[in-house]
């Protein structure tokens, strides 16, 4: 190995060297030479797909089945609600496109970075408020910006957030084992800034429909950052190789021959009557409490409406005949 004190050139080479620079004569083709190059900002953020948008569908598909189900268990609010929709955009334009009163909630998603944001439509809220009391969803023509939320309305957001956080755990549960808790709660999008307005972000929007009419949506929106520290995570759990067709056939079966062994309850409501407790307490044998039955009974599998239904007898049996189906139909 050479001492550090010895040159690696010698003094003719280095004479030789200072005197080809200083005629401009190489004596061949320099290296890289007419390469074309391109300008590059260090600081933009790449827009490009990192994160597996399959994936991100899966969990909305999942998001959406466990958010109508908990709607309906918390609020006994049967939503029609839609597929998520994925958009990437800037933060700023999303902002700009929403407008108050909203209950916009900033949400920290272990063990994601940073907040996301979980932004539940002022329709949304009004909606399950008038199927709470036994009215009908209606679009609104308009509602004023600066509105606050009442405190029935506040207690019905947060029913709605319970929701939204345990369908978030549930829809995250085959990708990452994921904890939801609020940050802090806004009535606009402005005061909420989990990005800055050049950042990317993913909107997740889900809509909910009623009669022909916009009954209002539910936006998830995460951070495109946050999402990318994840996309390994993400993009393991897709099956990109072809399937095993038989496997998948056998499993079908299976799963058809178990349901057979599933145990259902089916409840029929004929009748409700509201009574006080004192009322109740001085109930005894033989007295009579007057109802008034409705035209169709309703017809519950495991808590939820399926059915209306004509009560009747069959034989020496109590029997109903079903009428028509409750459930509203997916669009295809």
């Amino acid at each position: 190995m050479a001492d550090e004190n010895d040159k690696l050139l010698t003094d003719e080479e280095l004479n030789a060297i200072e005197e080809m620079v200083a005629s401009g004569d190489f004596g061949g083709d320099g290296y890289n030479v007419g390469v074309a190059a391109s300008t590059y900002d260090l600081t933009l953020q790449d827009t490009s797909v990192g994160v597996n948008v399959t994936a991100i569908e899966q969990i909305n598909d999942r998001f959406h089945r466990f958010m109508r189900a908990g709607l309906l268990d918390e609020l006994r609010y049967n939503a029609r609600l839609q597929p998520g929709r994925i958009e990437i955009i800037r933060y700023g334009d999303y902002v700009q496109s929403t407008s108050p009163p909203l209950s916009v909630n900033v949400t920290k998603i272990d063990p994601l970075r940073g907040e996301c944001l979980a932004v539940i439509h002022s329709q949304v809220v009004f909606s399950c408020l008038d199927n709470w009391f036994g009215g009908s969803p209606q679009s609104l023509t308009s509602v004023a910006p600066g509105r606050i939320f009442t405190p029935t309305e506040s207690a019905v957001i947060e029913k709605i957030r319970g929701v939204i956080f345990q369908s978030l755990s549930e829809a995250w549960a085959p990708f990452l084992q994921v904890d939801c808790s609020l940050a802090t709660s806004e009535i606009s999008a402005v005061f909420a800034n989990i990005a800055a307005d050049d950042d990317m972000i993913i909107l997740n929007r889900f809509e909910t429909m009623g009669d022909g009419e916009d009954l209002g949506y539910v936006d998830i929106v995460y951070p495109y950052a946050s999402l990318k520290l994840v996309r390994d995570v993400l993009r393991s759990r897709i099956q990109t190789s072809g399937s095993d067709d038989e496997a998948d056939m056998q499993w079908g079966d299976d799963l058809v021959e178990s349901l057979d062994e599933v145990p259902i309850d089916v409840v029929v409501t004929a009748a409700e009557l509201e009574i006080s407790v004192e009322q109740l307490s001085s109930l005894k044998a033989g007295d009579w409490l007057p109802i008034r039955p409705p035209e169709h009974a309703e017809v519950s599998v495991n808590g939820f409406p399926v059915f209306t239904a004509e009560v009747g007898s069959k034989g020496n049996q109590v029997a109903i005949q079903i009428v028509e189906s409750v459930m509203p139909e997916e669009d295809s």
